[in-house]
């Protein structure tokens, strides 16, 4: 009988050896478990930063000064009479158009005691008419002029650049005319002459620029702003200066890679114009820049983007 209770108990310490084991094993891989939701979890709530991207794509970068200018006819031509007398007749005010051999007045030659047929005045070519120097009943020969027509037809516009752009200046470069008279509209202009000197006064060079196409609406002595292109990058890449961070050595800015996380891209800029700069070596096209809450980062930060510009 002893034996046999010895060995009933023996067995059941196996059996509850075997229970505690397996117990002790569940218990072990349930915290195996747990350790690694746990680190998933650690890793999901890390902090995320919010920014603000924009993808890259190639443009033109211009850069332009302004100065004022007037418009001005191509050219001008004095209006003389053939013969002296009194001015009886004037048919033209100032602005009026005129065509070539058009009668815009007459002339009386008669002396006293001597009768002559009326002298007609004659356009000399088609224009505008900018000046009348003379009124009905004065006296007038031919050795002053009575009117001045313009070419209306071919105006140029003048400006003077300051001394400091004159070496980008040189016929053939655009600019983009802006007139008072027409808010809001622009007409296209080149430089179609740069004057030998520059003005030991003013500090200036006078520039002659010509408009694209012709337009009825401008007259000469109008007013006008001129945007000269002094300088293009076509095909730059471009971000905002404010996207820059400079405070290292050399600035750099933060790219996007495909998992959302912040990556460091050194820079060289270029032009740097109303905001903007050109990336010269750094950056490619297709590249996702942070220009938004790029000053809280660090390499290998992840990002929420809340914006795409």
């Amino acid at each position: 009988m002893s034996i046999q209770r010895n060995g009933i108990s023996r067995m059941k310490l196996l059996v509850l050896a075997a229970a505690v084991a397996v117990i002790a094993a569940g218990c072990a891989a349930e915290a195996a478990d747990d350790v690694a939701v746990t680190a998933a979890d650690a890793e999901d709530s890390s902090p995320r930063f919010s920014v603000s991207v924009m993808e890259l794509m190639p443009r033109t970068m211009v850069n332009s000064i302004r100065v004022n200018a007037e418009i001005e006819p191509v050219s001008t031509v004095d209006v003389f009479v053939e013969t002296t007398g009194e001015l009886t007749e004037l048919n033209v005010s100032r602005n009026d158009r005129v065509s070539r051999d058009q009668v815009i007045g007459q002339v009386d030659p008669s002396r006293a005691g001597q009768r002559f047929a009326p002298s007609a005045i004659r356009a000399p070519i088609s224009g505008t008419v900018v000046q009348i120097s003379f009124r009905v009943g004065a006296q007038v020969s031919p050795q002053a002029p009575i009117a001045r027509i313009a070419t209306t037809d071919q105006l140029e516009i003048l400006a003077n650049v300051p001394e400091r752009h004159v070496s980008s200046l040189r016929r053939g470069v655009r600019a983009t005319v802006e007139l008072d008279s027409f808010p809001g509209e622009q007409f296209p202009a080149r430089i179609t002459q740069l004057s030998p000197m520059v003005n030991p006064q003013t500090r200036t060079l006078e520039t002659t620029l010509r408009f694209d196409r012709s337009d009825s609406r401008i007259r000469p002595g109008m007013f006008a702003r001129v945007d000269i292109v002094v300088d293009e990058r076509p095909n730059a890449l471009v971000v905002p200066q404010s996207a820059i961070v400079r405070r290292d050595v050399r600035p750099f800015v933060y790219v996007l890679n495909d998992e959302d996380m912040a990556e460091r891209r050194d820079v060289r800029t270029g032009l740097e114009l109303d905001g903007n700069a050109e990336i010269l070596e750094g950056l490619s096209t297709g590249d996702r820049v942070v220009v938004r809450g790029q000053n809280l980062l660090e390499p290998g930060a992840r990002v929420r983007v809340v914006e795409e510009l």
